[in-house]
């Protein structure tokens, strides 16, 4: 699948206060208010920038950094038979599956189904819109509204499925680079990477820890990241935004029952969504022929792909992700007509696929009024935290 557009709003994650009007139980009005949210000249602006940005990538940047022509990778794509399609497809849909669960795991009372139908048709939304993360929060409130559970539970969702996306992409190139130091395929300058990427992510597990830790220790860090951002507006002759220190806050009493009793689902989850992922990726090089790099190089090349993905350019940074992929594999020693048909056949199957499938999981939504409910009708666990 795309990218949970829920995390890549960004998403690591959209803005829950940029959402559609959490009153409207309807998520193509929902999408519709996201996108009038902006005018019309801004939109079209973005996604003239947008184009520009995958035509500058696609055209120019990529072929540059392979040596290889789009003529080379369509050789290189043409020996792929029927049967190993079918089977990269089958992989693909099992990770669709996956972060299905990961979706029941941040939303008690939402069937694996419809996570399925629910991630497929917000990231297709997402991505066929420019900067496009908050216009498919906006049909998750409404999808997620039409079955019966609240505004609360839903932001509580995003928000905690967001911070897991976070680690998710932080992590993945982390253990990459420890892994290739392991296998002594890294340079020092590799090494500096993972030392400062495992300093990043420790530090965001960190912080994570503290807000979740006491009442108190929340308050810190939100007064820490206040002075921060009033800062960096400053320098940047931005209006100041207030209201950091409330929102850390608001974020641990929301979040800190449903993290403590579901990481380990959470994080199950996550994980076998992004191992198959991986999978996806490994296979599609394989089965084209790629033999000389080592799964821990293909590895790596996925995760710095995962990585570029979270820039916000054009819809789940493709363009970006796919040439820092290539570009990782090439250095490593892969052919590049291969790898560069391969990354291209993975984004094919969790970009591209993705739209014509959330278009029939939009079908699938109109349809089933069996799965219709009152908002807010499905009761939740009260997961808020006691103040201390």
């Amino acid at each position: 699948m795309a990218d949970d557009p829920t995390a890549d709003a960004d998403p690591a994650g959209a803005d829950p206060t940029t959402r559609a009007d959490p009153a409207d139980d309807d998520p193509l009005a929902g999408v519709s208010a996201e996108l009038h949210r902006k005018s019309a000249g801004r939109r079209a602006l973005e996604g003239l920038v947008s184009a520009a940005a995958l035509v500058v990538m696609f055209a120019l940047v990529l072929p540059k950094v392979t040596g290889s022509t789009y003529h080379d990778v369509a050789h290189e794509l043409d020996r792929l038979s029927p049967a190993k399609i079918a089977a990269l497809g089958a992989v693909w849909a099992i990770g669709i599956v996956a972060y299905a669960g990961v979706l029941t795991a941040v939303l008690p009372g939402l069937r694996r189904v419809q996570g399925v139908v629910l991630n497929t048709a917000t990231s297709a939304v997402s991505n066929v819109v420019p900067f496009g993360g908050a216009v498919g929060v906006g049909a998750t409130y409404g999808i997620n509204r039409s079955w019966g559970f609240g505004a609360p539970a839903i932001t509580l969702a995003i928000l905690v499925s967001g911070v897991w996306n976070v680690f998710l992409k932080l992590g993945l190139p982390v253990v990459a680079l420890v892994l290739l130091v392991f296998a002594g395929e890294a340079t020092s300058g590799l090494v500096i990477a993972a030392a400062i990427g495992f300093v990043a992510l420790a530090a965001s597990v960190l912080v994570l820890t503290l807000v979740m830790r006491s009442e108190q220790l929340a308050g810190a860090v939100g007064r820490v990241a206040q002075r921060m951002a009033s800062w960096g507006l400053r320098t940047a002759r931005r209006p100041d935004r207030t209201g950091i220190e409330q929102g850390v806050l608001d974020f641990r009493h929301r979040s800190s029952g449903l993290i403590s009793r579901r990481w380990p689902r959470i994080t199950f989850w996550m994980l076998s969504y992004s191992l198959l992922q991986f999978a996806l990726q490994l296979l599609c090089l394989r089965f084209l022929g790629e033999t000389t790099l080592s799964t821990v190089e293909v590895f790596a090349g996925f995760a710095f792909g995962r990585l570029l993905s979270t820039i916000p350019l054009t819809p789940s940074g493709v363009g970006f992700a796919d040439t820092g992929a290539v570009a990782s594999l090439v250095a490593f020693g892969g052919d590049p007509a291969i790898c560069t048909a391969g990354v291209l056949l993975f984004t094919g199957f969790i970009f591209l696929l993705e739209i014509p499938v959330g278009g029939a999981s939009w079908v699938v939504w109109a349809r089933m009024k069996s799965w219709r409910r009152p908002p807010g009708s499905i009761p939740q666990p009260d997961f808020s935290a006691p103040s201390s």
